[in-house]
């Protein structure tokens, strides 16, 4: 008998498959899910084999002989310059970098040479959940080694790196006694479809800890092959997020190459993990009532569909006929939306909307209870990015004659930021707002959040 099963399910089942297969020795092409893909180098066009296998046998030395100057990648440093003076008016900046260079010297094949295509490093992301990030370096589709503050201790850095097991293991002559010299690192399993079955997070409370446990040579090895096994795979899809300005101080030495513009590669294919099931599993993340409070960090390098408010009418700043007649979107600055109006990207569109709830005028039987609705107002393309942290450049199309509203699903976050094709709801938003579809009403009003109030009955 055929049984039905969700996507989220099989792809459970396909990991766990191609788990159990990889245990048995059996060499795989898989990209995702398996540790290690055979029949494919995708670094190899920068770093032939062997010199592979000479920055494996000590990663330092050959880090330290690479005379590579910093890429320049003008439009990214412009578009992240509010995110890394943020960066750097932290008091333990000197200290937080340090712990960077030690990561990217001892874990990172050539890093000046494989910056930006092949890892990326970003800092003031998850700025709105309890754990905003100091910085996050990303290789591949995952991020494997994480800073962050937690605001109900006042602040306390810690973090995480993911290693590969097999190697820690082989490194290791008394695994009571790693964990006894690393008290109070916890160690737990990954579920990264990038890294396969064979990968291990370690996380550290405090900066102190953090650091010991990183310029620990066994685990530095441990994740510098994991690093490694990423690379050979694919470029980094998180390019989009990359701040130049964190890895110029972790060389304040060098300068950019005044040479050609560095392109970030667009990797497409976002993996067979649910991108709604991870968005519901980012730390931190709080839903209230009908109000979307999904993010887009873990999205990677994929267009984004930006929908946007306008300031109140009590503030009379950044009104609607602000934005036309000066060619821009602005917010007040806010450090909750910093990071993510940085992360809007020329070519990308935007929408303006405001929301209210209403009584009247609602085109099903909402039977006396209040409805969330969006009126859309004005929508374009973004021009530039000043990296002020607060405003685009847009190129605006005529404004709406009558407003177009959207009813349920909205959020009265000021940045809120889409992309077509991972959710159901998203795509009725986009859809609507940028391509004139109608909104699918019944299919809101009948799920099971609104059911009980609006649903048929």
């Amino acid at each position: 008998m055929a049984v039905t099963a969700s996507k989220q399910e099989l792809k459970r089942v396909e990991r766990t498959l191609t788990h159990d297969l990889e245990s048995t020795g059996a060499p795989l092409r898989n990209v995702l899910n398996a540790s290690v893909t055979v029949g494919v180098d995708a670094l190899s066009e920068l770093l032939d084999e062997a010199a592979q296998e000479k920055w494996l046998v000590n990663p330092g030395a050959y880090n330290a002989h690479d005379s590579t100057p910093l890429k320049s990648i003008t439009v990214q440093s412009i578009r992240y310059s509010t995110a890394a003076r943020r960066y750097v008016e932290h008091s333990d900046e000197a200290a937080v970098t340090a712990l960077l260079r030690t990561f990217i010297e001892a874990c990172i094949p050539a890093p000046r040479a494989t910056e930006f295509q092949y890892w990326s490093v970003s800092t003031g992301t998850y700025g709105s959940t309890r754990f905003p990030r100091r910085f996050c370096v990303s290789v591949g589709k995952m991020e494997v080694f994480v800073v962050n503050a937690d605001k109900q201790r006042g602040g306390q850095l810690g973090g995480f790196v993911n290693i590969r097991e097999s190697v820690l293991d082989s490194l290791l002559d008394d695994v009571d006694g790693f964990l006894s010299e690393h008290s109070g690192v916890e160690v737990s399993e990954t579920c990264y479809d990038d890294a396969g079955a064979d990968t291990l997070k370690l996380r550290a409370e405090g900066l102190d800890a953090l650091t010991k446990l990183l310029s620990d040579p066994r685990v530095s090895k441990a994740a510098g092959a994991l690093v490694l096994d990423l690379m050979r795979k694919h470029f980094c899809i998180y390019t989009r997020y990359h701040c130049p300005q964190l890895v110029e101080r972790v060389y304040p030495g060098l300068s950019r190459d005044s040479g050609g513009e560095v392109e970030a590669v667009i990797y497409t294919d976002i993996g067979p993990t649910s991108v709604v099931e991870a968005i519901q599993n980012v730390p931190g993340r709080v839903s209230t009532d009908d109000e979307s409070a999904e993010q887009v960090e873990d999205l990677g390098d994929v267009e984004i569909y930006w929908v946007v408010g306008p300031g109140t009418r009590a503030s009379k700043r950044n009104q609607l006929s602000d934005f036309v007649a000066r060619g821009e979107w602005r917010t007040d600055s806010n450090s909750r939306y910093e990071a993510m109006v940085a992360n809007m990207r020329v070519g990308e569109r935007i929408a303006v909307r405001t929301r209210r709830n209403i009584t009247e005028d609602v085109p099903f039987d909402n039977r006396d209870h209040p409805v969330s609705a969006m009126d859309f107002h004005l929508r374009g393309v973004i021009t530039h990015s000043p990296g002020d942290g607060c405003s685009v450049g847009v190129r605006w199309d005529d404004a709406f004659a009558v407003p177009r509203r959207f009813y349920l699903y909205t959020s009265q976050d000021v940045v809120w930021p889409m992309v077509l094709g991972q959710s159901t709801s998203w795509d009725q938003v986009i859809k609507f707002a940028f391509y004139d579809e109608p909104q699918d009403i019944d299919m809101f009003r009948n799920s099971p959040f609104w059911s009980r109030r609006f649903g048929d009955r």
